[in-house]
């Protein structure tokens, strides 16, 4: 039996992750976008595209979560074939997990499986585009599978246009997973530490001012890189969606001024390395350097 933060207790259940394939599959993969995706249905996959990315190569994966009462379809990964600078290569156009089954590693175990179905194929990277206010998205994908930030694109689908939070950018980071890494296969496949855990917070420079609001969520103020630190931390909402329903001007306010912090950033040469959660609160790490010495970057031991 697992428990809740809140004390509650979960059901024992087990996950499996499998292709998707049958009509009754991707019906399930298109109701599972619209249960978590209701404020921006322009990024969902219908029944046709699915059956496109299928039969183009692509990869569906599902996650079913079966427990005394129920089997559903409860996480959702596709990725489309890509070739970008002559790598092979997939994009990650949606992954996402039913609210309900949050918190019970299944956004993991879809990575994972994705990462031993691609192996297989001598895919060397996957990319995809993550919410860089999203700090439970980057933690997973920085810190537990050793991926790194590139690159910045503003408001890329459009604003939100409904509650809870209408105006609020749809901004993205550009995230890239090397399957083969140093650094992934320390993490993945040693279970080393994150190569950021051996930075002292000493050494690390924080870019943004923050405060508490009224409405009792953290505000960001403003922002003031040092241009002569290696390592930047850039401070992110520890929950974005409970910030999204209490306090819409803060979550539109930490969207525009970490925009141009982490733009400023990516210009200068930085990388996203890492998330670090300290006193409550979550920064973005960012880091001089390149791909190769990122990529190459393993715990010290």
């Amino acid at each position: 039996m697992r428990i809740n933060a809140n004390g509650t207790k979960k059901e024992p259940m087990t996950i499996a992750t499998r292709r998707l394939i049958s009509i009754e599959d991707l019906r399930a993969a298109v109701a599972l976008q619209q249960n978590t995706q209701q404020h921006h249905p322009v990024a969902i996959w219908h029944v046709p595209h699915l059956r496109h990315v299928h039969n183009s190569g692509g990869l569906l994966l599902g996650v079913s979560s079966a427990n005394a009462s129920e089997v559903s379809l409860d996480g959702l990964l596709i990725d489309l074939v890509s070739k970008p600078d002559e790598y092979p290569a997939h994009q990650t156009v949606a992954w996402c997990v039913s609210t309900a089954r949050q918190d019970r590693g299944i956004g993991t175990q879809l990575r994972l499986a994705e990462r031993r179905i691609l192996r297989e194929k001598r895919v060397d990277v996957v990319r995809s585009e993550l919410d860089p206010l999203d700090s439970k998205g980057l933690h997973l994908a920085l810190n537990k599978l050793g991926g790194i930030l590139t690159g910045y694109t503003p408001d890329c689908l459009g604003s939100h246009r409904d509650p809870p939070t209408p105006g609020l950018a749809t901004d993205c980071v550009h995230w890239e997973w090397w399957l083969d890494a140093p650094r992934v296969i320390g993490i993945l496949d040693r279970g080393d530490r994150h190569p950021s855990h051996s930075i002292g917070l000493h050494e690390m420079a924080v870019a943004t001012a923050t405060t508490t609001r009224p409405s009792g969520v953290r505000g960001i103020v403003n922002w003031n890189p040092n241009p002569s630190a290696s390592h930047v931390l850039v401070e992110i909402p520890t929950d974005i969606s409970s910030m999204q329903v209490r306090d819409c001007e803060a979550a539109i306010q930490w969207r525009l001024q970490s925009r141009d912090a982490m733009l400023w950033l990516f210009s200068q040469g930085y990388l996203g390395v890492g998330l670090i959660h300290e006193g409550g609160r979550s920064f973005l790490l960012f880091k001089i350097g390149t791909r190769r010495t990122e990529l190459s970057d393993v715990a010290k031991h």
